[in-house]
Order: structure tokens, then C-alpha cells, then sequence
């Protein structure tokens, strides 16, 4: 415990050392610019007249040109002064050269306000400042990165660019390869006789990792699921996914709520398995790196998509639980409350499945009991012929290969039953009735 303490304090007393030794550099890291005494120093838009010691009225005036090697003669009154207007200016007489003042117009520098990232966490570091008033063209802009290492301070300076269609300053420095490593950046705008520096912004290279947001966000059915959503990205812009991962958050909500839901996963897509039926969803995806360096990036563009199904009118209405729902229909004679508790008039697709399967069901029992019928019909008569009893005479009577005549049930009780083989006889007579 007291060897971490004796550690830590030796830290803080270098982080000082380190930050002593910074703000001693201060002019340095943003000097003002050296003004000649001769300067002449005049507010935008005004009316200027030329002079210098020993330069009289009838003498002439040239400019010092940037773009061509001959000076330039210009009038002595410089009328709406501009900063296209600052350059050195020398007064003649007699073809000869007798004094020179710069002429220079006052600037209202801004004091920077910038941010810097990491697109990953080796890429290079941006810092982007955007100026609320328009900047000086000649106006020159550096970042500034100081590393506190053991007391020792390293600074590295570098030029930055200002985007006329943008209206935006970018700076690009090199990162460090330790994620822990603490950087100190800065910002320094300077003009022709003044300079503005921003506050100091101290962070790790870690803290500094903010991704793009996640690309191409699709949000599509899953087939013959009413309650599902799938939803999928692409990896963000810039981001090195080959030594990098990621993890996102994906937040959803149906349309007409302000409720949403919110859930983290580390694959590039997610299903959705509480959406509500036959409602339109907005999703939106976020991503951050996959161990919690830096901060999350900004959400992506809404996308938006509906769970697999027909119509919303043909499925019976779902308690959405704790969204707040409104349902809406092109339908002028639309009722809600009519529609859930007994609709009148159901849905010809509804009526017509219900019609086909009590045909199906009922056609089915026929069949069966149809079926039952003749295997019973077949069992009785291979019976029958098996035993051979009278039966069979008494119900299928045949003689000479030919069907007898109907009888009488008299008749019928009256005849004696005789086998098949037995030939007939012939009526009785007195006698044999005697």
C-alpha cells in the first residue's frame, strides 16, 4: 500500500514538473507577431491616407506586389480598406525611395474552439474547429501537441488547413501507439499583429477514439414471424476492423411513440422479437470500440421497417404492451372498439378459411364411415359363404345357375331349408301326405 502511494505521488509531482515546464513555453507555443514601429494599423472599411516621415503631398505611392517583381502605384487615399489591402507601401519623390509603412487592418481573431478523435485507435488525430466569424485569409492556424513523459515535455507543431466551402479548420497529427499514453493538444490562430490560443485539452489517447456511425442500417421482415424485425449494418467508415472490433447499440421504437428500447450486442446485426404486428418501426444504430475506449460515436441515419404479414386489418388486435400505440386506417367507417370486441362483418379471407375447413372435416368423417361400411358388408358375406348354413340358402338361392323368384314369408317359413347340392322335389301327393 505504501509502495502504490509513494508511486503515485512520484507521478504527480513529474505531472506537474511537465506542466510547469509547459506553461513556461506559453509565448512559445503561441507567440505574438513582431509589428514594425513604422506599422500602420487601421480598422476594416475605413479611409486611409498614406504618409510617412519626409514623404510630402506631391510625392508618389507604390505597392509591394506578391505577384509580379514591379511595385505598383496607388493612390495616397485608400478608400474602404479591406484586408486584401495589407502590404508595404513606399513613398517616392524624385524617382527615389524615402520611406515604407506597412499598412495592416485590424483583426477580430477568435479565440479557438476545437475537438479531436481518433477514427481508430492507431489512425492518425483530427481536430476540427469551426469559426463563428469569418477567418483572415492570411491568417495562419497551428495545432499543438505537447507529451509529458517522466518530466520531459515533447512538442510537435502542425500546420493546419482552413476549407473555404466548409468554413471549417482541420488539423492532422500523429497518434501515439500506447492507448494510455496522456496528450496535451492546443490550438493557435495567428494574424499579422495578433495571436489567439485556445484552452489546453488533456487526454488520454484512448479517451480520443470516436468511430463513424455505422453505414448502410437495413431493417427487414423475417418470414412468417409478426413479431420480428431483423436488423443489419456495415462496418463504420474508416474503421480498421482487422485489428479493431466493435460493439453497437441498437435503439427501436414503433413510429408513434416516444417510448424506446435499447440493447448492445458485438455482431453486426440483431433480431428484433417484440415488435408490433403491422406497425411501422424506427431503428437507429450507434457503435463504440469493443473494450469502452473513447466514446460512443453519433447515431446513425433512422431506417425504418414493418414485421412480416398481410394486412393489419385482418389480425386480431395485440395488446402492445407498454408502447403507446395509435392505430390508424384509410377507412372512413373505421371503429376500433367495434373491430376488437364483435365485428359484425368479418373478413372475406377469415370466412372463407373457416368454410373450407368444416367442408374438409365433414367430408372426411364421410369418407371414413363409408369406408367402415363396406369393410363391415365384406367381413358378413366371406362369413357366410365360409360356413355354408342355411343361411345362405335362405338369402341367396339359386338353382340351375339362376335367381328364383321373390317368395312370400309364409312361403318361406313353409320351405324346408336343403343344402345346395340337394336337387328339388317334386310337389307332394296325397299319399306321401297320408
Amino acid at each position: 500500500m505504501l509502495r502504490v502511494l509513494v508511486h503515485r505521488t512520484h507521478q504527480f509531482i513529474l505531472l506537474c514538473a511537465g506542466l510547469l515546464s509547459l506553461a513556461a513555453t506559453e509565448g512559445f507555443l503561441c507567440p505574438k507577431p513582431v509589428v514594425s514601429p513604422d506599422c500602420l494599423v487601421v480598422p476594416m472599411h475605413s479611409n486611409v491616407t498614406l504618409t510617412c516621415p519626409g514623404c510630402s503631398d506631391t510625392a508618389s505611392w507604390k505597392r509591394h506586389s506578391q505577384t509580379s517583381s514591379p511595385m505598383k502605384k496607388v493612390p495616397r487615399l485608400l478608400r474602404n480598406v479591406q484586408y486584401r489591402h495589407v502590404d508595404n507601401y513606399t513613398c517616392f519623390r524624385d524617382k527615389e525611395a524615402v520611406c515604407t509603412v506597412q499598412l495592416l487592418v485590424e483583426e477580430k481573431l477568435e479565440t479557438p474552439v476545437f475537438q479531436c478523435y481518433l477514427r481508430y485507435p492507431t489512425s492518425f488525430i483530427i481536430c476540427e474547429w469551426t469559426p463563428v466569424e469569418e477567418l483572415p485569409r492570411h491568417a495562419t492556424i497551428t495545432l499543438i501537441k505537447a507529451i509529458i513523459d517522466r518530466s520531459q515535455l515533447s512538442l510537435d507543431k502542425v500546420p493546419c488547413k482552413y476549407t473555404q466551402s466548409t468554413k471549417k479548420v482541420k488539423c492532422r497529427v500523429k497518434s501515439e501507439k500506447n492507448l494510455k499514453t496522456t496528450l496535451f493538444l492546443s490550438m493557435c490562430v495567428m494574424g499579422n499583429y495578433d495571436s489567439k490560443r485556445s484552452k489546453m485539452i488533456n487526454s488520454t489517447v484512448g479517451n480520443l477514439v470516436h468511430p463513424e456511425p455505422p453505414a448502410n442500417v437495413t431493417v427487414s421482415p423475417v418470414e412468417g414471424a409478426a413479431r420480428k424485425l431483423k436488423v443489419s449494418w456495415g462496418i463504420p467508415k474508416f474503421w480498421d476492423s482487422h485489428y479493431y472490433g466493435l460493439h453497437y447499440e441498437v435503439q427501436y421504437s414503433v413510429e408513434t411513440s416516444l417510448h424506446t428500447s435499447n440493447v448492445t450486442t458485438t455482431e453486426p446485426y440483431y433480431v428484433i422479437d417484440d415488435a408490433v404486428m403491422g406497425t411501422k418501426h424506427v431503428v437507429m444504430v450507434r457503435a463504440q470500440e469493443e473494450f469502452h475506449y473513447g466514446s460512443w460515436s453519433s447515431w446513425s441515419l433512422p431506417a425504418e421497417g414493418t414485421p412480416w404479414g398481410d394486412n393489419p386489418r385482418t389480425r386480431p388486435t395485440q395488446d402492445p404492451g407498454d408502447y403507446d400505440v395509435t392505430f390508424y386506417s384509410t377507412s372512413e367507417n373505421f371503429d376500433s372498439e367495434e373491430d376488437e370486441e364483435a365485428p359484425e362483418n368479418p373478413p372475406t379471407s377469415m370466412v372463407r378459411q373457416y368454410t373450407l375447413l368444416v367442408v374438409g372435416v365433414n367430408l372426411g368423417l364421410c369418407s371414413i364411415l363409408l369406408v367402415g361400411i363396406m369393410m363391415r358388408a365384406q367381413m358378413v358375406r366371406r362369413q357366410l359363404r365360409i360356413k355354408g348354413t342355411k343361411l345362405w340358402d335362405l338369402f341367396f338361392r339359386f338353382s340351375d345357375g339362376t335367381k328364383q323368384g321373390a317368395q312370400t314369408n309364409d312361403s318361406l317359413l313353409m320351405t324346408p331349408c336343403v343344402t345346395p347340392t340337394t336337387e328339388k322335389s317334386s310337389a307332394p301327393t296325397e299319399d306321401n301326405g297320408r
